[in-house]
């Protein structure tokens, strides 16, 4: 969730909440004024009848609003209030009435005074002050939600783009980071921490890929010296043992370069250095394998069938993807057995390439691992390398096996639909 969303959101339930508490306060408040003053009229009245008793012995009775008449109970009873509900004839309704009903003496005589008020009229009355209550405060925060709502879209503009710029930072892009300036204190400091994070890690980006390329090259060269200077040991008389021994040291220097390039090549696919500027066409490559890999499918007398349905595209470094298909094929040539199988499947969703192979305890979640080997004469990078190469192109790689050892490459957008 965005932050200026969150904010709006909490700010509108804020606002409901104080409408609900504001507008429910104000009708019970207002019921209550009502319901005294109602009381004291009643009270008040009282206490004109029980004159008007007294000085012209009258017994006022306006029904249902006064009752009043003799009682053969000689006691007085404190006033007593109550709601009842009493059917007005003309209106064919019943209405809610407050009722005073008490007990008094007046000259030696005592008199059953019921005295009522009807409270509908103070409920439409309570009912419209709140409602129109209501609708102002209603108006009244509505406004100051999409004023604040505003205020916080103009405050924020900045940074929206500072985060944007930084989305797009890319240390391969040789481009600065260009953050615009803030004149609101947390912004501008936030700037300066982010410009002077990034000026450290693209120095430290530059000297790490520095040392990868030297370190490459630094290695490289010595390992091809001694490989020269031991074939020229080979071609002289040498005798069994020291023969054996020269090319197994020849060997291993081979596998110690193709392990240096390994490493490298995956350090140089990390660090992004390889950029995705065409959109290639796998089945291309997959074509122009078959065809280079031909000469080891025969040494293992394996049966290559393709499935070529439709075109799967990826935008990515042209070098990268022939790196990539070139390794599942190898690793599927390699760990094949004779009078194996390879199928590969192409659609415009996904590349998958299955192979029959022995038994192991590899599973997608440790097989993509450095130097996890499924045989010994391996070093256990070619599917790392695959794995990088996957995610930094938006690819999603996995393994699974049943008959046969498949792995299956998806576009990431596809895997989320």
């Amino acid at each position: 969730m965005k932050f200026l969303t969150k904010i709006n959101r909490n700010y509108l339930i804020l606002l409901t909440v104080t409408l609900i508490v504001v507008t429910g306060s104000a009708f019970l408040i207002l019921n209550k004024i009502l319901l005294h003053n109602t009381r004291r009229n009643l009270i008040e009245q009282a206490t004109l009848i029980k004159k008007q008793i007294a000085e012209r012995s009258e017994l006022p009775n306006i029904y249902p609003i006064i009752e009043v008449k003799k009682d053969t109970q000689n006691s007085v009873t404190k006033p007593i209030f109550k709601k009842i509900v009493i059917k007005n004839a003309r209106e064919d309704e019943f209405e809610e009435f407050l009722e005073y009903s008490s007990r008094i003496e007046v000259k030696n005589n005592f008199y059953s005074i019921k005295l009522r008020e009807s409270t509908f009229e103070s409920e439409d009355l309570v009912t419209i002050l709140t409602g129109t209550l209501s609708i102002l405060l209603l108006s009244v925060l509505i406004i100051a939600f999409f004023v604040s709502k505003k205020i916080n879209k103009t405050v924020w503009k900045d940074f929206e783009k500072n985060l944007q710029e930084i989305e797009q930072f890319s240390f391969t892009a040789n481009k600065p980071l260009q953050l615009l300036k803030s004149d609101i204190e947390e912004f501008d400091r936030l700037n300066k921490v982010v410009n002077n994070l990034t000026e450290k890690l693209e120095t430290d980006y530059l000297s790490l890929k520095e040392f990868s390329e030297n370190a490459s090259h630094e290695i490289q060269t010595p390992l091809s010296i001694v490989l020269l200077n031991l074939e020229e040991v080979l071609q002289q008389d040498l005798n069994e043992e020291t023969f054996k021994k020269v090319l197994i040291s020849m060997n291993a220097l081979k596998r110690l370069s193709t392990l240096n390039q390994s490493l490298i090549l995956l350090t140089k696919i990390e660090n992004k250095q390889f950029i995705a500027d065409k959109t290639i066409i796998f089945n291309e490559i997959v074509t122009r394998k078959t065809e280079e890999f031909s000469s080891l499918f025969e040494t293992k007398n394996i049966r290559i069938e393709l499935e070529l349905l439709n075109d799967f595209a990826v935008k990515i470094n042209e070098q990268l993807a022939e790196i990539l298909i070139n390794n599942l094929f190898s690793n599927a040539i390699k760990h094949n057995l004779t009078d194996g199988e390879i199928h590969v499947l192409i659609s415009e969703d996904e590349f998958k390439i299955c192979s029959s192979g022995e038994q192991n305890s590899l599973t997608d979640d440790n097989i993509f691992e450095r130097f996890t080997k499924g045989n010994s004469n391996s070093f256990g990078l070619g599917l790392a390398i695959v794995k990088n190469i996957c995610e930094t192109n938006q690819l999603d790689i996995h393994y699974s096996k049943n008959r046969l050892h498949c792995f299956n490459i998806t576009r990431k957008n596809e895997m989320k639909k």
